[in-house]
């Protein structure tokens, strides 16, 4: 990976200096040399660099002091200590006061290399985060989607192609995917976007008092009415209504919320003039709504009103190469939340992330990083800083198990769902696994959207 500005390399000892400059230019980096301290000192006055590599020893200014100087001046500037073996606890204090990594000499090249591979990659997700944070200060829910997997980036193409209509939308998925952040991504793309988005949760509304406060009440209309009170249709009128956890509403109000859809206008309870519907209703749910209307416990003629749009968000579990970049999303946004300088995780804890299988989805990481941020004082947390289920998880094992019974169509949906997510969403590979051609596997990802 090539720095989009300098590197700066600062040791004493001409050889090392001249050697390490020359391998990385093969790599393609930039890279400047400073052959003593001052000399570093001043190049770091003069103008910034990606990365720099300091000798802790030196005459004049010492590796440490550079590191100060970088920190309090440069904080950008990621920086790789190198260390004679017996000053390695002076490194891991360099560490702690924010070096990236430190390295023993004599230097082994491919470990620098790697070492500053991921140092740049991880300003690379840095820079991307800041991005992230410009738009999240500009309140654009779409662009806090994160992405980087095609499931995801699908999704979001469905945001956009329904936006601008007003026809329904399902957003299906566990708790904790995100079902609120897509509905407010949709809102703001719609015609709707200057009105109210209006979001309610079905299942805390008692089934006597659906009606009422989905429609409204007059005064009198019911004990302890006592007076007029518009219902939540109306508050979101003008704008979107996004009805969460609606496999929730009890049968006896289903009827209710058909009517409405049906006829675009609803009647408040104690009152005999019909209200024109003047709202976008987007749905949400965590259940199989198809397995519910099986069983009786959600209407069939409510649920094909409902998915004219279906949208369904996969579980973290499911798109794990957005996990590395959803860590660094809430470490960024959470220590500047806090008033913590900026944590971050090692290598290893980071896999340790990444073998766990996060039951609560994007809900439950924020959590998990929330109580990392709050709890330790180090800036880089290892594994045994990581809460004890995460670090009781074992690999997620290379095998897809199906329960006796289950029907041949939901075994291919999810031997292709699972070999996406393994080659983390790589179309081509994934159809090679298969043994299927990447048209024959496009043409069944679309077809399992149409049938969702």
């Amino acid at each position: 990976m090539t720095g989009k500005s300098p590197i700066l390399i600062a040791d004493d000892e001409y050889h090392i200096c001249e050697g390490l400059r020359e391998s990385l230019e093969r790599e393609g980096h930039r890279v400047e040399v400073a052959h003593d301290g001052s000399e570093a000192s001043n190049l770091l006055k003069r103008r910034s660099y990606s990365a720099a590599i300091f000798d802790l020893r030196m005459p004049g200014v010492d590796g440490l002091s550079l590191l100060k100087q970088v920190t309090e001046g440069s904080p950008e500037t990621g920086v790789i200590i190198i260390t004679a073996y017996g000053e390695i606890s002076t490194a891991v204090d360099a560490m702690r006061m924010g070096a990236f990594d430190f390295l023993t000499k004599p230097v082994d090249i491919k470990r620098l290399r790697l070492s500053l591979g991921r140092l740049l990659e991880h300003q690379a997700l840095v820079a991307e985060n800041k991005e992230l944070r410009a738009k999240l200060d500009s309140g654009d829910a779409l662009d806090l989607i994160v992405r980087r997997s095609s499931v995801m980036q699908e999704v979001c193409d469905t945001i956009e192609q329904s936006a601008m209509t007003d026809v329904p939308v399902l957003v299906m998925g566990e708790t904790g995917t995100g079902k609120e952040l897509v509905a407010r991504a949709i809102h703001q793309r719609s015609l709707r976007a200057k009105g109210p988005l209006v979001p309610t949760n079905c299942g805390a509304i008692p089934e006597a008092l659906f009606a009422a406060e989905l429609f409204g009440h007059a005064r009198g209309a019911f004990t302890g009415a006592v007076s007029d009170r518009k219902g939540i249709l109306s508050a979101a009128s003008g704008g979107t209504l996004f009805l969460d956890e609606v496999g929730e509403i009890p049968l006896s109000s289903q009827v209710d919320l058909l009517r409405v859809l049906e006829e675009r206008s609803y009647t408040p309870v104690g009152t005999t003039r019909p209200v024109s519907l003047d709202a976008r209703i987007i749905f949400a749910t965590n259940r199989d709504l198809e397995h519910e209307v099986e069983r009786g416990r959600f209407r069939e003629d409510l649920y094909y009103r409902i998915n004219v749009v279906p949208i369904r968000i996969p579980p973290l579990r499911s798109r794990r190469e957005d996990l590395p970049f959803l860590i660094e999303t809430f470490f960024d946004q959470l220590c500047s939340l806090h008033h913590k300088p900026r944590k971050s995780l090692t290598e290893e804890a980071t896999r340790q992330m990444l073998d766990y299988g996060w039951p609560g989805n994007v809900r439950e990481l924020k959590n998990a990083i929330e109580r990392l941020v709050v709890t330790n004082k180090d800036r880089d947390l290892d594994v045994d800083a990581l809460p004890s289920r995460i670090r009781a998880a074992t690999p997620i094992p290379d095998v897809l198990t199906v329960q006796r019974g289950t029907s041949i169509e939901e075994m291919e949906r999810r031997l292709i769902e699972d070999t996406l997510a393994h080659v983390t969403s790589n179309r081509k590979e994934a159809s090679e696994s298969l043994g299927i051609s990447v048209r024959s596997l496009q043409y069944k990802l679309k077809k399992m959207r149409a049938e969702n």
